[in-house]
Parts: structure tokens; C-alpha cells; sequence
């Protein structure tokens, strides 16, 4: 079973500072259900999944900016 990790950047009152979250979920669902969560003044900056692939602990790792809704 893959178990992922989404990295959002949140701005903090004092300007140029942010404080880093690193909030887990277990399936596409709750990566989006985050996304939604946290799209007031976030920055996503990176998705992780990690699981078993071909036998061997693998991890994957995306970087982006931005989450929108249609």
C-alpha cells in the first residue's frame, strides 16, 4: 500500500515568512481533499508517495506551485 505526503508552504503575518506542513494521506482522494482544503493563501510545493514497486520500497516525488479548481 502507497502512503503519501503533501508539502504546502503557508504564509505567516510577518511578511516573507511561511511555515512548512507536512500533512499525509493515503489515497488520491484525500491528496485532493487537501489540496482543497488549503487552497486559501497555500503554496503546494511538493507531493510525496512512497510504496512497494516490482518488490522494492519506491518513492516518487512531484514538485509544483499551484492547485486550482475549474
Amino acid at each position: 500500500m502507497a502512503e503519501g505526503t503533501l508539502l504546502v508552504k503557508v504564509p505567516l503575518q510577518q511578511p516573507g515568512a511561511v511555515r512548512e506542513e507536512r500533512l499525509p494521506f493515503a489515497n488520491l482522494q484525500e491528496l485532493l481533499d487537501l489540496c482543497v482544503s488549503h487552497t486559501e493563501g497555500a503554496a503546494f510545493v511538493q507531493v510525496q508517495v512512497a510504496g512497494i514497486s516490482e518488490g522494492r520500497r519506491r518513492r516518487l516525488v512531484l514538485d509544483f506551485g499551484h492547485f486550482g479548481a475549474e
